[in-house]
């Protein structure tokens, strides 16, 4: 089985590298039945990542249009990935919306996790908000995804777990800790009871930054045990890195038990579609 599809697929309209044609042509290059654009929703308060909002109406025309232009070809969705704290985006305009977290915050303390320029204020956040418990601070930050996934009812959670991002050492918090532990499996019951696919994404990989995707295989486990349903993300913002590490991904999920992954169908298919691992025509 090899993965056609990528639901998370960023551009220069928001933090990518490419162009939407860019990324579309990568995407017939490997053979891909569909593509997903998710570039980042205006925000309210940080426009480091988001789309500036007088963009947006050019993101959805110029993604409309190679819907059009590469029908028969490669099926192209409209997506957005809106971010659960501050994240602007008029729902009914998408064909989908990937939910996910970008920050750690308590009040009005926040900080971006997911940025190599801001390291020091998630450690920040961490001593001047929680007292310096940053298992505290993954607890909420777990619960609170979890929470918004009941409220907005994404089509996709996007990686669950990236506060790690800057955990590789151990040094913001214990990810054994029962009080984390606990956190994220609330938050998986309730992303289960939101509908949500969960996303496995493999961005992190890709940059470097990770040696496993978002969520980790122990969180991925729990969610197979809850019997959730999974769908392949890069969290491409470049081109050449369009279906990064996901055949041996593919691997390790059906190892671990699962009996296939979701993805955005392709021509003459319903949107969402499993490919399940017993079936040899995927």
């Amino acid at each position: 089985m090899r993965a056609r599809s990528n639901a998370h697929t960023h551009t220069a309209f928001s933090d990518g590298r490419d162009t939407p044609r860019q990324q579309v042509e990568r995407a017939l290059a490997l053979g891909f039945r569909s593509l997903g654009f998710s570039d980042h929703a205006a925000q309210e308060v940080d426009a480091f990542t988001g789309m500036p909002k007088e963009r947006e109406a050019d993101y959805q025309s110029a993604v409309r249009a190679l819907a059009e232009e590469y029908a028969g070809r490669v099926r192209v969705y409209l997506g957005v990935e809106l971010d659960s704290e501050f994240g602007l985006a008029e729902k009914k305009s998408y064909d989908y919306i990937l939910l996910s977290c970008h920050y750690v915050r308590k009040g009005n303390v926040r900080a971006l996790v997911d940025c190599r320029p801001r390291r020091d204020r998630v450690f920040a956040v961490r001593d001047e908000a929680y007292g310096g418990n940053g298992e505290a601070m993954a607890a909420d930050y777990f619960l609170h995804l979890g929470a918004r996934a009941l409220e907005e009812r994404p089509a996709i959670l996007g990686h669950f777990d990236i506060v790690k991002y800057f955990n590789g050492d151990g040094s913001l918090y214990d990810p054994g800790s029962p009080v984390v532990r606990r956190a994220w499996r609330e938050a998986l019951a309730m992303a289960r009871e939101s509908g949500a696919l969960l996303e496995v994404n493999t961005g992190g990989m890709a940059r470097g930054y990770v040696n496993e995707p978002y969520p980790s295989w122990d969180i991925l486990r729990a969610w197979r045990d809850l019997g959730g349903g999974v769908i392949l993300g890069s969290d491409c913002h470049d081109a050449r890195l369009l279906d990064f590490a996901f055949d041996d991904v593919l691997a390790r999920l059906r190892a671990e038990g699962f009996g296939g992954v979701w993805e955005l169908g392709g021509a003459g298919e319903p949107m969402f579609v499993e490919r399940r691992f017993s079936d040899e025509k995927n």
